[in-house]
């Protein structure tokens, strides 16, 4: 490792590698670290993501699918189901060796990769950052930076070291839970949602295969302090009662922020990404490829304002302007839907699902069927209206 580099990026998920990778491509110096011994585990992800937003960044290896989706179904507590086709071609990834191939793609355009090394701190001076405090392998470093790229996940300290204000209100994050189980009977096509406040109230269960009778299971609940049982015991509930003695592989816990991306995600010298930058989805907290628009996005201002000599917080803000005008407006619509959802009591969330699984859908989009729902019945119009109006 060296004493200096034209990019430091903390973090080799997804966005992180994409960004080391652009910035090696372009010819600068990038050094990407990784706190953890081993690139893409654990999985803190369901896995889906659609193949057409993957390949902009890199050819699927059939290696790296599990399993492919060919259609959703949306369950109510009481079993009523709708079931729609993905808006694209959508795959079940292995994570693991994907983020270990974009790593791979990052190290082979040019980027060092360096696993165990932990960020400590960053480097600043009175316009900015410039550079990372950091421990690799138990060795404490100082690397001098001309920009440093967070891409340090969900429980990221860097934007706060930055000195951006990163942490949101606790009633805008999910508590999640999930295991990878084995014995697993269904339909290896078909990714299934589970919604009702008495399986996770304010969010949703999942059931994703991955092939060979195996599947991700998992559940998001809202964080709030009434709340008396945690992500894991709606899981265990969960499963007890559709999965009873089946295996459990690998299990995983954490917090998952769902609102709008943080108010600033640039200034002097540094950058955020992926969901260190609340990149995931508002409203399912989904964010694979989200995140890797987000480091490609961070990659190629930073290549510009380096060649241009300036990393001022004015310059990075550029960074800031490309993310809002791919996603600025989309967010924060479903952010806006999420908490209308969450005003809207089971019993019509129920009734919903139940008046839709009647229709047939083998040839209609989920949002089709949502207006054609409304439009056939106008009292859940009526009803649902007001909550997506915010009144």
């Amino acid at each position: 490792m060296k004493n200096a580099y034209d990019v430091v990026v903390i973090g080799a998920g997804p966005a992180g590698s994409i960004a080391a990778r652009t910035t090696a491509q372009a010819g600068l110096s990038t050094l990407l670290i990784e706190k953890r011994q081993e690139i893409g585990s654990p999985v803190r992800c369901g896995e889906a993501a659609g193949r057409p937003s993957v390949e902009e960044f890199i050819p699927l290896d059939p290696k790296w699918i599990c399993a492919e989706v060919h259609r959703y179904s949306v369950y109510n507590a009481e079993g009523d189901c709708i079931s729609v086709p993905p808006e694209e071609d959508t795959v079940i990834l292995e994570r693991k060796i994907f983020d270990r191939e974009l790593a791979h793609s990052a190290a082979g355009a040019g980027a060092e990769v360096v696993v165990k090394a932990r960020a400590t701190g960053l480097i600043r001076n009175g316009q900015g950052v410039e550079g990372v405090k950091m421990v690799v392998q138990g060795e404490p470093r100082e690397v001098q930076a001309t920009i440093v790229i967070g891409a340090d996940g969900t429980e990221s300290q860097t934007p706060r070291w930055a000195g951006l204000k990163s942490i949101p209100q606790l009633k805008n994050y999910y508590s999640a839970a999930q295991y990878l189980m084995t014995g697993i009977d269904i339909d290896p096509h078909i990714c299934q949602y589970h919604i009702g406040w008495s399986i996770a109230p304010g969010g949703y269960g999942w059931v994703f295969p991955k092939g060979d009778r195996q599947a991700n299971i998992g559940i998001v609940i809202w964080t709030d302090p009434k709340e008396t049982k945690t992500a894991i015991q709606y899981l265990n509930e969960f499963i007890a009662a559709r999965f009873p003695g089946k295996s459990i592989l690998a299990q995983v816990v954490g917090g998952i922020p769902v609102t709008d991306v943080l108010p600033e995600m640039a200034t002097g010298g540094y950058m955020v990404v992926g969901d260190a930058a609340h990149q995931s989805d508002p409203l399912t907290a989904g964010g694979i490829t989200n995140s890797m628009c987000g480091g490609l996005f961070a990659a190629e201002v930073a290549v510009e304002a380096i060649k241009a000599g300036d990393t001022s917080a004015k310059r990075l803000k550029k960074y800031e302007q490309r993310w809002d005008a791919a996603f600025g407006k989309t967010y924060r619509r479903l952010f806006r839907i999420r908490q209308a959802v969450l005003k809207i009591p089971d019993a019509k969330l129920n009734r919903m699902i139940t008046e839709a699984s009647k229709l047939d859908a083998e040839k209609m989009s989920l949002k089709g069927i949502f207006f054609i729902v409304l439009k056939s019945h106008p009292q859940l119009l009526l009803e649902v209206a007001p909550y997506f109006l915010g009144q």
